[in-house]
């Protein structure tokens, strides 16, 4: 294959994966269980803040605090900003990125607590006949803090002025 074919396929796979991790913090954000599964191959091994390592999708999904959270009302919106998306390694079907990112959690407590995380995101993705999916994650919690806030917004308001 000529250099600028390489190159072009390069660029098409990073930003490929760029969307991946993207979509990922979207459907956190939106709570939207479909989106997220949609992230990860069907045998993901991941282990969130250093709790006990999942296999598998169902599992995985089983896990996560934001819908647990959602769920119970516990939380009222969560924002997660991407920072630096550093590739680590991309080859032809298998890539390796690491992703700093800023979460605020706003709770639904009396005091308008919002939880800031500052996350790193250990990701191994690869090519599937489905596009690009992260198939192994290590999700780090770096440092956080908590505040009170005032809102303006909740995510059921947001979805219903939609």
């Amino acid at each position: 294959m000529p250099q600028h074919q390489d190159t072009l396929q390069r660029l098409l796979d990073r930003a490929a994966i760029e969307d991946v991790i993207t979509r990922y913090f979207h459907g956190i954000d939106r709570c939207d269980p479909g989106c997220v599964r949609n992230c990860f191959t069907e045998d993901i091994c991941a282990s969130y803040d250093g709790r006990e390592e999942v296999k598998g999708i169902e599992p995985l999904m089983d896990s996560m605090n934001t819908f647990k959270r959602h769920k119970a009302g516990t939380v009222r919106i969560t924002t997660h900003f991407m920072g630096n998306l550093n590739f680590c390694s991309l080859y032809e079907n298998a890539a390796e990125t690491e992703t700093s990112a800023i979460a605020f959690l706003a709770m639904a407590d009396e005091m308008g607590t919002i939880l800031m995380r500052s996350l790193r995101y250990l990701d191994q993705l690869r090519r599937t006949s489905d596009g690009w999916r992260i198939c192994e994650r290590v999700h780090t919690l770096d440092w956080s803090c908590e505040m009170a806030a005032t809102f303006a917004n909740t995510l059921a308001t947001r979805r219903m002025s939609r």
